[in-house]
Protein backbone atom coordinates (compact mmCIF):
# COMPACT_ATOMS: atom_id res chain seq x y z
CA UNK A 1 0.00 0.00 0.00
CA UNK A 2 1.31 3.44 -0.91
CA UNK A 3 2.05 5.87 1.87
CA UNK A 4 -0.42 8.78 1.91
CA UNK A 5 0.78 12.12 0.65
CA UNK A 6 1.80 14.37 3.52
CA UNK A 7 -1.13 16.66 2.76
CA UNK A 8 -3.35 13.82 3.99
CA UNK A 9 -1.48 12.43 6.97
CA UNK A 10 -1.09 13.33 10.60
CA UNK A 11 2.45 14.71 10.21
CA UNK A 12 1.09 17.92 8.69
CA UNK A 13 -1.41 18.35 11.52
CA UNK A 14 1.34 17.72 14.05
CA UNK A 15 3.59 20.31 12.36
CA UNK A 16 0.81 22.91 12.33
CA UNK A 17 -0.05 22.26 15.97
CA UNK A 18 3.59 22.64 17.00
CA UNK A 19 4.22 25.87 15.08
CA UNK A 20 3.19 29.46 15.79
CA UNK A 21 -0.44 30.09 14.95
CA UNK A 22 -1.41 31.15 11.44
CA UNK A 23 -1.84 34.93 11.14
CA UNK A 24 -5.47 36.01 11.61
CA UNK A 25 -5.82 37.53 8.12
CA UNK A 26 -4.40 34.39 6.53
CA UNK A 27 -6.69 32.16 8.58
CA UNK A 28 -9.69 34.23 7.49
CA UNK A 29 -8.59 34.08 3.86
CA UNK A 30 -8.17 30.30 4.12
CA UNK A 31 -11.71 29.95 5.45
CA UNK A 32 -13.18 32.17 2.72
CA UNK A 33 -11.27 30.33 0.00
CA UNK A 34 -12.65 26.98 1.14
CA UNK A 35 -16.15 28.41 1.38
CA UNK A 36 -16.30 30.26 -1.94
CA UNK A 37 -13.68 29.10 -4.46
CA UNK A 38 -13.48 25.93 -6.55
CA UNK A 39 -10.42 23.71 -5.99
CA UNK A 40 -9.54 25.31 -2.62
CA UNK A 41 -6.89 22.61 -2.11
CA UNK A 42 -4.68 24.74 -4.36
CA UNK A 43 -4.22 27.10 -1.41
CA UNK A 44 -0.92 26.95 0.46
CA UNK A 45 -1.21 25.18 3.79
CA UNK A 46 -0.09 27.02 6.96
CA UNK A 47 3.37 25.39 7.00
CA UNK A 48 4.07 26.35 3.39
CA UNK A 49 2.80 29.83 4.16
CA UNK A 50 5.20 30.14 7.09
CA UNK A 51 8.02 28.89 4.85
CA UNK A 52 7.34 31.73 2.40
CA UNK A 53 7.05 34.27 5.22
CA UNK A 54 10.35 33.14 6.74
CA UNK A 55 12.13 33.13 3.39
CA UNK A 56 10.90 36.65 2.70
CA UNK A 57 12.05 37.82 6.14
CA UNK A 58 15.50 36.33 5.53
CA UNK A 59 15.91 37.81 2.05
CA UNK A 60 14.31 41.20 2.86
CA UNK A 61 13.41 41.68 -0.83
CA UNK A 62 12.82 44.98 -2.53
CA UNK A 63 11.22 43.31 -5.53
CA UNK A 64 9.24 40.08 -5.60
CA UNK A 65 7.72 38.29 -8.59
CA UNK A 66 4.94 35.77 -8.09
CA UNK A 67 3.55 33.50 -10.81
CA UNK A 68 0.18 32.14 -9.71
CA UNK A 69 -1.68 34.42 -7.31
CA UNK A 70 -4.81 32.33 -6.73
CA UNK A 71 -6.69 34.03 -3.85
CA UNK A 72 -3.66 36.03 -2.71
CA UNK A 73 -2.60 33.97 0.31
CA UNK A 74 0.97 33.41 -0.84
CA UNK A 75 1.20 37.07 -1.88
CA UNK A 76 0.56 38.11 1.72
CA UNK A 77 3.17 35.61 2.90
CA UNK A 78 5.75 36.88 0.42
CA UNK A 79 5.19 40.43 1.69
CA UNK A 80 6.22 39.47 5.24
CA UNK A 81 9.81 40.65 4.83
CA UNK A 82 9.31 43.13 2.01
CA UNK A 83 11.58 46.17 2.17
CA UNK A 84 9.87 49.41 3.24
CA UNK A 85 9.98 50.63 -0.36
CA UNK A 86 9.48 47.21 -1.91
CA UNK A 87 6.70 45.87 -4.11
CA UNK A 88 5.37 42.63 -5.57
CA UNK A 89 4.43 41.86 -9.17
CA UNK A 90 1.95 38.99 -9.15
CA UNK A 91 0.61 37.20 -12.22
CA UNK A 92 -2.77 35.45 -12.32
CA UNK A 93 -4.81 34.89 -15.50
CA UNK A 94 -8.10 34.32 -13.66
CA UNK A 95 -9.51 37.80 -13.02
CA UNK A 96 -12.54 36.32 -11.22
CA UNK A 97 -10.28 36.07 -8.16
CA UNK A 98 -9.44 39.78 -8.10
CA UNK A 99 -12.14 40.75 -5.61
CA UNK A 100 -11.07 38.29 -2.92
CA UNK A 101 -7.42 39.20 -3.47
CA UNK A 102 -8.15 42.91 -3.05
CA UNK A 103 -10.28 42.31 0.05
CA UNK A 104 -7.55 40.49 1.90
CA UNK A 105 -4.61 42.51 0.61
CA UNK A 106 -6.41 45.52 2.08
CA UNK A 107 -6.86 43.69 5.38
CA UNK A 108 -3.17 42.77 5.37
CA UNK A 109 -2.32 46.43 4.56
CA UNK A 110 -0.25 45.56 1.52
CA UNK A 111 -2.63 46.45 -1.34
CA UNK A 112 -0.70 49.55 -2.44
CA UNK A 113 2.48 47.48 -2.74
CA UNK A 114 1.01 44.91 -5.14
CA UNK A 115 0.88 45.17 -8.93
CA UNK A 116 -1.44 42.50 -10.33
CA UNK A 117 -1.16 41.25 -13.92
CA UNK A 118 -4.18 39.31 -15.22
CA UNK A 119 -2.44 37.42 -18.00
CA UNK A 120 -0.80 34.03 -18.52
CA UNK A 121 2.71 34.00 -17.08
CA UNK A 122 4.57 33.17 -20.30
CA UNK A 123 2.93 36.19 -21.92
CA UNK A 124 3.70 38.51 -19.01
CA UNK A 125 7.32 37.57 -18.35
CA UNK A 126 8.92 39.17 -21.45
CA UNK A 127 7.58 42.56 -20.32
CA UNK A 128 9.16 42.45 -16.86
CA UNK A 129 12.47 44.11 -16.09
CA UNK A 130 14.81 42.83 -13.40
CA UNK A 131 16.40 42.57 -11.05
CA UNK A 132 14.09 40.70 -8.69
CA UNK A 133 15.29 39.47 -5.31
CA UNK A 134 12.75 36.67 -4.89
CA UNK A 135 10.50 34.76 -7.31
CA UNK A 136 7.73 32.33 -6.34
CA UNK A 137 6.46 30.03 -9.10
CA UNK A 138 3.14 28.26 -8.51
CA UNK A 139 1.62 28.28 -11.98
CA UNK A 140 0.97 25.81 -14.82
CA UNK A 141 3.18 22.86 -13.84
CA UNK A 142 3.71 21.65 -17.40
CA UNK A 143 5.43 24.97 -18.15
CA UNK A 144 7.64 25.02 -15.06
CA UNK A 145 10.84 24.66 -17.07
CA UNK A 146 9.93 27.59 -19.31
CA UNK A 147 8.95 29.75 -16.34
CA UNK A 148 12.25 29.17 -14.54
CA UNK A 149 14.27 29.76 -17.69
CA UNK A 150 12.39 33.02 -18.30
CA UNK A 151 12.80 34.13 -14.68
CA UNK A 152 16.50 33.40 -14.23
CA UNK A 153 17.65 36.44 -16.27
CA UNK A 154 15.31 38.61 -14.17
CA UNK A 155 16.83 37.55 -10.84
CA UNK A 156 19.82 39.31 -9.32
CA UNK A 157 22.95 37.39 -8.46
CA UNK A 158 22.34 35.98 -4.98
CA UNK A 159 18.58 36.11 -5.54
CA UNK A 160 16.19 33.20 -5.23
CA UNK A 161 13.54 31.34 -7.22
CA UNK A 162 11.20 29.05 -5.27
CA UNK A 163 9.19 26.52 -7.30
CA UNK A 164 6.11 24.73 -5.95
CA UNK A 165 4.75 21.22 -6.65
CA UNK A 166 7.97 19.69 -7.95
CA UNK A 167 7.09 16.31 -6.38
CA UNK A 168 3.76 16.19 -8.23
CA UNK A 169 2.02 14.12 -5.56
CA UNK A 170 4.92 11.69 -5.55
CA UNK A 171 4.47 10.77 -9.20
CA UNK A 172 8.08 11.80 -9.93
CA UNK A 173 9.38 8.83 -7.91
CA UNK A 174 10.82 5.87 -9.86
CA UNK A 175 8.72 3.47 -7.78
CA UNK A 176 5.44 5.02 -8.91
CA UNK A 177 3.55 3.53 -11.84
CA UNK A 178 1.12 6.43 -12.28
CA UNK A 179 3.54 8.99 -13.69
CA UNK A 180 2.35 11.37 -16.38
CA UNK A 181 3.74 13.97 -18.77
CA UNK A 182 3.90 16.60 -16.01
CA UNK A 183 5.79 14.36 -13.59
CA UNK A 184 8.24 13.46 -16.36
CA UNK A 185 8.76 17.13 -17.13
CA UNK A 186 9.32 18.07 -13.49
CA UNK A 187 11.75 15.21 -12.87
CA UNK A 188 13.70 16.12 -16.01
CA UNK A 189 14.06 19.85 -15.35
CA UNK A 190 14.93 19.40 -11.66
CA UNK A 191 17.63 16.87 -12.62
CA UNK A 192 19.02 19.24 -15.27
CA UNK A 193 19.07 22.26 -12.94
CA UNK A 194 20.94 20.25 -10.27
CA UNK A 195 23.85 19.92 -12.72
CA UNK A 196 24.22 23.64 -13.50
CA UNK A 197 27.06 25.61 -11.94
CA UNK A 198 25.30 28.96 -12.36
CA UNK A 199 22.68 28.04 -9.74
CA UNK A 200 22.42 26.03 -6.52
CA UNK A 201 19.30 23.95 -6.00
CA UNK A 202 17.75 22.12 -3.06
CA UNK A 203 14.55 20.11 -3.39
CA UNK A 204 12.69 20.28 -0.10
CA UNK A 205 9.95 17.69 0.64
CA UNK A 206 7.63 20.34 2.06
CA UNK A 207 3.96 19.84 1.13
CA UNK A 208 4.15 18.84 -2.58
CA UNK A 209 7.84 19.70 -2.89
CA UNK A 210 9.49 23.11 -3.11
CA UNK A 211 12.63 23.57 -5.19
CA UNK A 212 14.88 26.39 -3.99
CA UNK A 213 17.12 27.91 -6.66
CA UNK A 214 19.88 30.34 -5.71
CA UNK A 215 21.39 32.28 -8.60
CA UNK A 216 25.16 32.32 -8.12
CA UNK A 217 26.29 33.53 -11.56
CA UNK A 218 24.86 36.05 -14.02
Amino acid sequence: MEEPHQLDNELLTYAINHSSAEDDVLAELRKKTWQTVLTPQMLSDPIQGKFLQNWSRMVRPQRVLELGTYTGYSTICLAAGLDANGHIDTVEPNDELNAIQDEFWEKAKIRERIQRHNVEASTALPSFKGPYDLVWIDADKSRTGNYVNQCLPLVRRGGWILVDNVLWWGKVLPSRTDGDATSEHLESVCADWAKLRSIRTTLLPIRDGILTIEKVEN
